[in-house]
């Protein structure tokens, strides 16, 4: 058996205690601290990414362009540079930027893959942890019913640009499609400008990434509709803007975290939290107990997991360790985290500090 020591996140919150492991599971929650515990600090569950883009990570970055000359299909920068890059170049950026996400506590992460079927393949390379969850799309603006069957072979969904990229009936057509074959539909919405939300909640959308420009009634009209948004404060802010995030949790919203385009941001969601704590204080929300949520519950919901925020004993090891600096448990895992690696990692029977 072994043990793990400190603020342990539980489903009645945070308790002073230990975790006690063996063979790939969670045996024992307790009150008090170990001897001999193998690392200290804050223990809660790993971290969900819900949306990225890692080949991005190949393009080099231009300051000067905008979010639409950037990353808007067909001829944004990214695409184009997407188009050219071998293939070897991007596995080998997509198993370096697993590899990253691992080291700092991600265990699960969604991903916007481009590139047809090739694309959304590409990223089954990537074994183990952390798991991924791949939302191919086809190549150009079109349905073709036989590129989608392809696509959906070999990913868990279709996840389009923006509503706006789209001649609206033929996103109707490849939404419905996906849903028709058992898989989800995803979107960006409302990142560059506001889009309809009644048109985009037509579409029946798993969940919604951004929605930057959303009105109040907006986000209201998704929390109705139980669909939830995923928010990445610090691509949002690259360009700009600062997501809605207080008006999202007012509206009664499930909101999860993401870490977006590689070129910009690296998949580190211990960063992302921080940047939404600090949005949050800025818009008047005086406590960060939604931001854990976000990174820990609210992705996991995404994937359809049945889960409670906190570790409890007879689950499998899926936790993370990360400095405790003497504060509110909480406020230090999203305030105080962000800049370094979790003491210690556990997925299944695997264990590691630093670089798995």
């Amino acid at each position: 058996m072994r043990y793990v020591s400190g603020k342990v996140l539980t489903p009645e919150g945070f308790i002073d205690g230990h975790v006690a492991f063996e063979n790939g599971y969670i045996k024992e929650i307790g009150k008090g601290r170990k001897p001999g515990s193998i690392a200290t600090g804050i223990i809660t569950p790993t971290l969900i990414n819900a949306h990225t883009h890692l080949a991005d990570y190949v393009v080099p970055v231009d300051l000067r362009l905008s979010l639409e000359e950037l990353v808007a299909p067909p001829h944004g920068l990214k695409h184009r540079m997407l188009a050219e890059a071998s293939e070897e170049l991007l596995l080998k950026s997509l198993l370096k930027l697993g590899k990253f996400m691992r080291a700092r506590g991600v265990s699960r992460f969604i991903d916007f893959r481009e590139g047809g079927q090739a694309g959304a393949r590409l990223l089954t390379s990537l074994q183990g942890r952390p798991l991924a969850y791949i939302y191919g799309r086809p190549v150009d603006l079109e349905f073709d019913k036989e590129e989608v069957d392809l696509i959906l072979r070999v990913s868990d969904g279709i996840g389009v640009s923006s509503m706006a990229d789209w001649d609206y009936a033929t996103l109707e057509e490849l939404a419905q499609y996906t849903r028709s074959k058992g898989k989800r539909f995803a979107l960006h919405v409302s990142e560059r400008i506001r889009e309809d939300i009644d048109d985009v909640l037509d579409l029946k959308p798993s969940f919604l990434v951004h929605m930057t420009m959303a009105e109040p009634q907006d986000l209201e009209a998704c929390a109705r509709a139980g669909v939830p948004i995923v928010t990445c404060p610090r691509s949002n802010m690259f360009f700009g803007h600062l997501p809605p995030l207080a008006e999202m949790l007012k509206a009664g919203a499930k909101v999860a975290l993401g870490t977006d385009n590689a070129m910009l941001n690296m998949p580190d969601v211990l960063s992302e939290m921080e940047f939404a704590g600090r949005i949050l204080r800025m818009q008047g929300v005086k406590e960060v107990n939604a931001v854990v949520e976000m990174a820990i519950v609210n992705g996991r919901k995404l994937l359809k997991e049945k889960v409670a925020i906190g570790i409890e004993p007879g689950l499998p090891c899926d936790f993370i360790v990360t400095k405790y600096n003497g504060g509110d448990p909480a406020v230090d895992l999203v305030l105080r985290n962000s800049s370094s690696d979790p003491l210690m990692v556990c997925m299944g029977r695997e264990a590691w500090r630093g670089e798995p």
